[in-house]
């Protein structure tokens, strides 16, 4: 059954998931409860409940809007009530905490604290391959390549989302690998509000930003602003070495259920992960992209700069972001990079604890998967 929350819409271009991390607190180890397998859980026709928390104007979840809109939640069993996040990830985790939601998305930065302090959720499949990137004012020149284009920030002011997030953490990191002290550069806390950023940009405000890459898209093809960094390049990480190197390749756009809901309702875990791998498969079949577009459009779940002629280089651009698969190997690695930050303490525990099985560790696995389940039509995102 498809059921949408009575909530209001962002207005804003996009809201980005990973805010505001909460501050570290004294360690709670959390058990995670087992799931069963897709093949057996896909049997029942008893509809799960589940309340799935949407940034709207996000591609962070565009994916389980399509598996909502498309049916894949209803064919696999599960009955979907959507909530619309008007506040951010600090907002979304708060009703995960609260137990008046599901599910929800975000990066181990946002989540982990929460886990620290007793929370208890586990990551079951992804939603974004997707991190930062750093865009340049247009009073500003950057070089072209790494790390000369880092060096040119020092002295300057830069745009985070707040000392203490994901951003900040990131740029810290970056400028260490670069051989600049973090103090090398002042930090511009902008808030979360794209509108933000742009204005910052505009003004000369800041020498540089740090935005989500729908933003980024927007402010280099629309704008004709310059690209600093790409987090999302395995290129530019491989480039930067250290740290960025071993996260090269991974990602950290997690979805998370709540242990309460996995232990209430046997095998809805591998519904869910073949309902979203089923919208993967469909969403990346190039012969849906209208459909696509025309279904998000219809959502309110696009940004305005995409609406319309726009919208079908914007979501080429995007798609390849947006998967239900994890890369072998990012729960450790991200869990390392966090911890290191300083986001989580340094007894933290384990991906073993918090991160479910039979998620899909590539394209691959999930065109294979949804095959498996009788959905070859859809497409084949691996080709």
């Amino acid at each position: 059954m498809f059921r949408r929350a009575k909530t209001v819409r962002l207005v804003a271009v996009l809201c980005a998931v990973s805010l505001l991390a909460a501050a570290c607190s004294s360690s709670t180890s959390t058990s995670k409860p087992s799931s069963s397998s897709k093949s057996s859980a896909t049997k029942s026709t008893t509809p799960i409940p589940i309340s799935i928390q949407l940034y709207s104007g996000s591609f962070y979840t565009y994916l389980a809007d399509i598996a909502q809109v498309q049916g894949f939640f209803t064919k696999n069993g599960l009955d979907a009530t959507m909530i619309n996040v008007t506040g951010g990830g600090a907002v979304a985790m708060a009703a995960i905490a609260s137990g008046s939601a599901d599910m929800v998305m975000g990066d181990l930065a946002l989540v982990g604290p929460y886990l620290e302090k007793g929370v208890a959720v586990t990551a079951v499949t992804e939603a974004t391959l997707a991190g930062w990137e750093i865009v340049g004012a247009k009073g500003e020149t950057f070089p072209a390549s790494y790390p000369a284009s880092v060096h040119a920030l020092a002295g300057k002011s830069v745009g985070v989302v707040g000392l203490g997030t994901s951003s900040y953490d990131y740029l810290k990191a970056l400028l260490s690998t670069a051989g600049m002290s973090p103090t090398s550069v002042n930090y511009a806390a902008l808030g979360g509000l794209p509108a933000n950023a742009v204005a910052a940009l505009g003004a000369d405000r800041v020498a540089a930003a740090f935005v989500t890459p729908d933003l980024a898209y927007y402010l280099i093809n629309d704008l004709h602003y310059q690209l600093v960094y790409n987090f999302n390049s395995v290129a530019d990480a491989e480039a930067a070495g250290g740290i960025w190197k071993t996260l090269a390749g991974k990602s950290d756009g997690f979805m998370w259920a709540t242990n309460s809901w996995i232990a209430a309702h046997p095998g809805g875990v591998s519904r869910f992960q073949l309902a979203m791998e089923e919208a993967d498969v469909w969403m990346h079949n190039p012969a849906n992209l209208t459909k696509v577009l025309a279904d998000l459009e219809a959502q309110k779940n696009v940004p305005s700069f995409a609406a319309g002629p726009a919208g079908p280089a914007y979501f080429k651009s995007i798609l390849p972001y947006v998967v239900a698969y994890v890369p072998a190997g990012s729960a450790t690695a991200f869990r390392s990079f966090w911890i290191k930050a300083g986001a989580l303490n340094a007894n933290f525990p384990p991906p073993s604890k918090w991160f479910a099985s039979g998620i899909p560790t590539s394209s691959a696995q999930v065109v294979a998967n949804v095959k498996a389940a009788g959905e070859g039509k859809l497409g084949n995102t691996a080709s």
